[in-house]
């Protein structure tokens, strides 16, 4: 194979990659603006429920078991929320994935820096310092060690499990 064959070859293999980087990107993108227009939808929702609730039981001609139950979907609709809360870590989690595959598509499209070792630690770094979670950080930490994607997938699991154990909840 020529030298000119081999070059010609490293620039489809690193444009298509960037092409399917950027496919995997808006399908990132894609997904999240539906997952929040869902999740907006549902809030409102949960939120007219919490007014009815409150409404039920500060009204006085309302018996003490419809007071009751509606104390009782208080905390239901109170529960929801907390899961909204993971919803939004996912939300995070989602946004550094797409943001993390824009940066290494632009860097693969770089002639000029491809092959500059500076410039991927600069990625590399960039990508760490936007993980504000513990286990984000900890399966960058054990990937760019070698670790497998199944070895840093049952780390997330250790650390998920501890996090439980201790009832505890990772605040971003």
């Amino acid at each position: 194979m020529s030298l000119e064959s081999s070059h010609e070859s490293d620039l489809c293999f690193r444009g298509e990659t960037a092409k399917l980087l950027a496919l995997n990107i808006a399908q990132i993108h894609t997904g999240m603006l539906d997952g929040d227009n869902s999740i907006e939808q549902i809030g409102e929702s949960f939120q007219e429920l919490a007014r009815f609730c409150m409404n039920m039981q500060q009204n006085k001609d309302a018996s003490e078991a419809t007071k009751e139950l509606a104390q009782q979907m208080m905390s239901k609709v109170d529960g929801a929320i907390i899961a909204f809360q993971f919803y939004d870590r996912l939300a995070q989690r989602l946004s550094h994935v797409q943001k993390n595959l824009t940066l290494l598509s632009e860097l693969l499209n770089d002639e000029q820096n491809i092959n500059n070792s500076t410039d991927w630690e600069a990625l590399r770094k960039q990508i760490k310092s936007s993980y504000s979670i513990d286990s984000e950080i900890a399966m960058f930490d054990a990937v760019m060690k070698g670790a497998s994607v199944e070895e840093a997938l049952d780390l997330f699991r250790a650390q998920l499990n501890e996090a439980s154990n201790e009832q505890a909840i990772e605040l971003f």
